[in-house]
């Protein structure tokens, strides 16, 4: 090969260290299931590549553990919450919310004769609380490390639509969050009709209101784009002239954080609707992603029902056509990035520090198959 061959081949390689990461997941909050998929039974389920269970106590918290009986394996799935705790179907051995064995047949401290409930008899649990209608599961360290992130528009009903989707991909988590970082792909995956754009990244100690305890923890990451456009786009464009809807600029304004992120939308400078974007990581590139939008409503029941169509139902079919292109992409392929990719890069060295937390304060029983086997999964 001759200087200059090599000399091009050095050029085009991708950059060291952007990918190592593609496949990994960050200590934060995701999303376990949907609150009202989980009553009074326990309900299988598998996150980072483990198969876990899903019940509610006594005081109706949902508890998120590992599936099979520390016992001799049985899935507890498969039994049923007596007095506050699982028990399992096999030898009806029960395990309070925070992982103790709380009873088996026979043993009794009460009774000197009879051996007490062995030590090592313990499931491993996942910090969980639940918001937005979502079961939510801590991963990455024994105690989670900020909460989960505030939308308060989710919580007003009064001035705000609720709609809320899911869809499942075939990609890793980064590969969809850093999705809203990609300023490129809107016009030729949306039909965004944009003349141009600008990325913005925001001072990590000047957050919103509203993220500041994010912020206080390193976990927030302030971006934003805006985008100069000639019209509404895609088929709803249609409506929305009809309606007498223009627009030149479009603002988002991403509060991310390393699970997630909300992305605000503003039309002209008029806040029309936030979107909440947060996952499940069930597997190797295998991602539920879920959508919640707080829809503004309009004057008038016309035009909040427009509102809702224009916004809610067009981001939910925008939203497929992200996923059709991630379910066929290689989750650590690519590397050659432009000046427009740099948020997509600072949000990779910002996730970066948040894998780095799983390794370094999470020696826990339940591993993540999906990223390096040495790496610890919680607590």
């Amino acid at each position: 090969m001759s200087g200059d061959s090599r000399q091009e081949q050095e050029r085009i390689r991708p950059a060291l260290g952007v990918n190592d990461i593609t496949g990994q997941t960050a200590a934060s909050w995701y999303v376990a299931m949907r609150s009202d998929a989980l009553k009074d039974k326990p309900v299988a389920l598998k996150l980072f590549g483990q198969p876990l269970v899903a019940w509610r106590n006594a005081s109706g918290q949902p508890v998120v553990m590992e599936r099979y009986c520390s016992h001799l394996g049985a899935s507890l799935a498969k039994g049923k919450v007596v007095e506050g705790c699982i028990q399992c179907p096999f030898h009806n051995w029960r395990y309070d919310s925070t992982g103790a064995c709380s009873h088996v047949p026979g043993h009794s401290t009460a009774v000197p004769r009879l051996e007490p409930i062995p030590p090592t008899a313990r499931q491993a649990v996942y910090p969980t609380t639940e918001r937005y209608g979502f079961v939510w599961v801590w991963y990455g360290t024994q105690v989670p490390l900020f909460p989960v992130p505030e939308m308060p528009e989710a919580e007003r009903p009064r001035d705000f639509m609720r709609l809320s989707f899911a869809y499942e991909t075939q990609t890793s988590v980064l590969r969809i969050i850093e999705n809203f970082y990609d300023a490129q792909h809107a016009a030729p995956v949306h039909q965004l009709p944009i003349t141009a754009f600008e990325l913005k990244l925001y001072d990590e100690s000047s957050p919103p209101a509203d993220q500041e305890a994010l912020a206080r923890e390193g976990a927030w990451f302030g971006a934003g784009i805006d985008f100069h456009v000639e019209r509404y786009f895609g088929p709803m464009g249609i409506v929305s002239r009809a309606l007498g809807l223009n627009m030149s600029r479009m603002n988002l304004h991403f509060d991310g954080y390393p699970g997630g992120c909300i992305m605000t939308v503003s039309l002209d400078g008029d806040m029309k609707y936030r979107l909440f974007q947060c996952v499940t990581p069930v597997d190797k590139d295998e991602t539920v992603m879920h959508m919640l939008l707080a829809i503004k409503k309009g004057s008038g029941l016309a035009r909040s029902a427009a509102n809702f169509v224009l916004f809610g139902l067009q981001t939910w079919g925008a939203a497929g056509y992200d996923v059709a292109i991630w379910n066929n992409m290689k989750s650590d392929a690519g590397g050659a990035f432009s000046k427009y990719d740099q948020l997509i890069l600072k949000y990779r060295t910002f996730y970066r520090r948040w894998v780095n937390k799983v390794s370094q304060e999470q020696p826990g029983p339940v591993r993540d198959s999906r990223a390096d086997s040495r790496r610890s999964a919680h607590g």
